[in-house]
């Protein structure tokens, strides 16, 4: 079960925050765990100043990577659904600007991208094994016959090859936004019968800024408008679901100078998985 790392990120976070260092550490120590961590001693006075974890720390997450993973979900359950770790999703109050009530719905968030089902009624969580390692030598075997994607998917492949990691994945990201404004410039185009439709241009292009729309804006315009692509509307659900934890992550990587990733890094993110269904899509509304 491999589960992207910033998952532990929030998931400390929250629970620390709704409870104490106290109660997280009783918490693991429940499930058989031991942990102790000297910055925990600080949270309560940095609390009142609304500087509680402004930054990242990955020291608990690096951490769970030496726990066997058997425990991961029976740790996760007691956190996702605790009562006071859901109010925070009320929960007005930021740190630096950061807000926290969406701690949880990003928790939420990569939990699904993780293939991880969430049953609230039973509280009860399931991973769901999926099988998605390439069969091929390359990391991107298939062609996207475009000259653009393609020329990307030569980059890629080779920097794989050569362990490049922190180029695949901002080429991943670039070839899954060119997959995105393609799918919008084909399926709501902004001439219909010879006529500008203002409707379907401004649901991908921002024409006071003279520009494409941002990446986040994409996903969420074609995950609104799903239902344009009629037997395919799941599908596109879900391809939305998956590549906008993955955005954020290789924002993550831009910004963070403590991100050196490596292939298990890569496979964890899904990577080629979640670029061979973007492929699946463009091959079938753009490039048939």
């Amino acid at each position: 079960m491999n589960l992207p790392i910033k998952i532990w990120v929030l998931a400390e976070r929250l629970y620390i925050h709704a409870h104490s260092t106290d109660e997280f550490i009783d918490l693991l120590k429940g499930q058989g765990v031991e942990y102790s961590n000297d910055l925990y001693s600080e949270f309560d006075k940095t609390k009142p100043l609304y500087s509680f974890m402004s930054e990242e720390n990955y020291d608990f997450a690096n951490f769970m990577q030496t726990v066997p993973n058997y425990k991961y979900l029976k740790i996760l359950e007691i956190i996702i659904f605790d009562r006071k770790v859901l109010e925070t999703k009320n929960d007005n109050w930021n740190y630096y600007g950061e807000d926290i009530r969406n701690w949880y719905p990003s928790l939420i968030e990569l939990l699904d991208f993780a293939k991880v089902k969430i049953d609230g009624k039973h509280e009860k969580l399931t991973y769901i094994a999926e099988d998605y390692e390439s069969k091929s030598e390359d990391f991107l075997p298939h062609a996207f016959n475009d000259p653009f994607l393609d020329y990307i998917r030569k980059e890629l492949n080779e920097s794989y090859e050569q362990e490049l990691y922190l180029s695949v994945m901002f080429l991943s990201r670039k070839i899954l936004e060119v997959i995105f404004i393609r799918l919008f410039e084909v399926v709501f185009p902004k001439l219909v019968n010879g006529k500008h439709c203002a409707d379907n241009h401004n649901l991908w292009y921002d024409r006071k800024r003279n520009g494409y729309r941002s990446f986040t804006e994409l996903i969420d315009n074609l995950r609104d408008n799903a239902s344009a692509f009629h037997e395919d509307k799941s599908l596109i659900h879900d391809f939305c679901s998956i590549v906008k934890p993955l955005k954020k992550e290789t924002n993550s990587c831009v910004h963070s100078d403590y991100k050196v990733p490596d292939a298990g890094y890569v496979r964890d993110w899904r990577v080629a998985y979640i670029v061979n269904l973007g492929r699946r899509l463009f091959k079938k509304y753009c490039n048939p």
